[in-house]
């Protein structure tokens, strides 16, 4: 992120166990030319490391108009738990050097059984 910036990530913030999860933010583009973003979440909980992404790098910036890197991710939840995690954002600009890490709850629900469609409908 630049200078100052953080991102504000985006995050379902209840999900049940048989969905995934996509994580998004925006990292305010760097203030050099290139671009180089290493992303990747990490789900703690009681302060201990549950899951964690590949990192993934992105190299453009996907929104010009508001001169931000685009992050998006999709995150299986099928190895999760139930309960409550704090999920932590890792955001790296590999290029000048900055970085951001910004936490945020997220509610993980068992799985609910489809419901059975009334007949004539």
């Amino acid at each position: 992120a630049a200078k100052g910036k953080n991102p504000a990530p985006v995050a379902t913030p209840v999900a049940a166990t048989g969905q995934a999860n996509a994580a998004k933010s925006e990292a305010p583009k760097p203030l050099k030319d290139s671009v180089r973003i290493l992303t990747s979440i990490e789900f703690l909980q009681g302060g201990v490391k549950v899951y964690e992404s590949k990192p993934v790098v992105t190299n453009q910036v996907a929104a010009p108009e508001r001169k931000a890197v685009v992050l998006q991710m999709d995150v299986p939840l099928q190895p999760l738990k139930p309960g409550l995690y704090l999920c932590q954002l890792n955001i790296i600009d590999d290029i000048s050097g900055t970085f951001a890490f910004p936490r945020f709850p997220v509610l993980i629900r068992e799985a609910q059984p489809p419901a059975a469609s009334k007949a004539g409908n």
